[in-house]
């Protein structure tokens, strides 16, 4: 039976430039450290405004295409324009909203967000979440000399269902997929195409205590769960020919 702990880390105000790994090591001395084995679990948003990922909106200059979707979302056309420039794809709009595919991942607005950034700006997606966070994995665990896991987690909201869960958008340390096609089920019979997202379903865990509003609380320790390194890295994202949801979204 797992025993797992899901421990809030308060931070100041993040801001452009900060060590995020020495303000995330002295906020953990407070709740024992970091342990062997602990996973932590960062908002994407507090890695990406410490790198300066951060675009002032009355820099921005809206085209035709980005007025044309303010139009039809409601949303500002500078802002549009932001999620214009980091989408691969647009795929569609909403109330508030533009659906887009980006990395691999189908992302509101291509994960551009105006909440918990500076006035006046917007912040972005980290370039590269898996390098990312790998470069924070390093760093910790040279500081420290703890095997850990690293999570960089965003808001996500699922087809047809109401309010956001957490998907992990950057991984290092940790296997963030597990293949369960080997495992048997109540009756005996072999599972034949379950994965399970470890680290989407610990990024939606994080979540919980993270909170989306002022509670500044833009990391957790998550410390019991047993660690899983081991084999091929699994990788959480899907080719768009073996979606099931792709059809639909006339990416095929």
């Amino acid at each position: 039976m797992i025993f797992m702990q899901i421990i809030g880390l308060r931070l100041p105000l993040i801001k452009p430039g900060d060590d995020l790994v020495a303000i995330l090591l002295e906020a953990a001395k407070g709740r024992g450290g970091i342990r062997d084995g602990d996973v932590l679990v960062i908002a994407s948003s507090a890695v990406a405004t410490a790198e300066g990922r951060l675009r002032k909106l009355s820099d921005v200059v809206a085209s035709e295409a980005a007025r044309r979707l303010a139009k039809k979302t409601g949303l500002d056309e500078r802002f549009v324009e932001v999620v214009i420039q980091e989408a691969d794809q647009v795929l569609g709009t909403g109330e508030r909203s533009v659906l887009t595919l980006k990395d691999g991942m189908l992302r509101i607005n291509s994960g551009v967000d105006a909440s918990n950034a500076p006035p006046g700006y917007v912040v972005l997606m980290p370039a590269d979440g898996d390098r990312v966070a790998d470069a924070i994995l390093k760093k910790i665990e040279r500081k420290t000399g703890k095997r850990v896991g690293v999570i960089l987690a965003d808001s996500h909201i699922q087809p047809l269902r109401l309010g956001t869960v957490g998907q992990a958008v950057g991984v290092s340390g940790i296997q963030p997929v597990i293949d369960c096609r080997r495992q048997r089920d109540l009756y005996g019979r072999r599972l034949r195409v379950t994965f399970r997202a470890i680290a989407d379903q610990l990024a939606t865990a994080a979540q919980i205590v993270m909170g989306e509003g002022d509670e500044r609380i833009p990391a957790v320790l998550i410390r019991g769960l047993p660690m899983r390194k081991e084999g091929r890295r699994i990788s959480p994202k899907v080719e768009v020919k073996r979606d099931i949801y792709s059809g639909l979204l006339g990416l095929r």
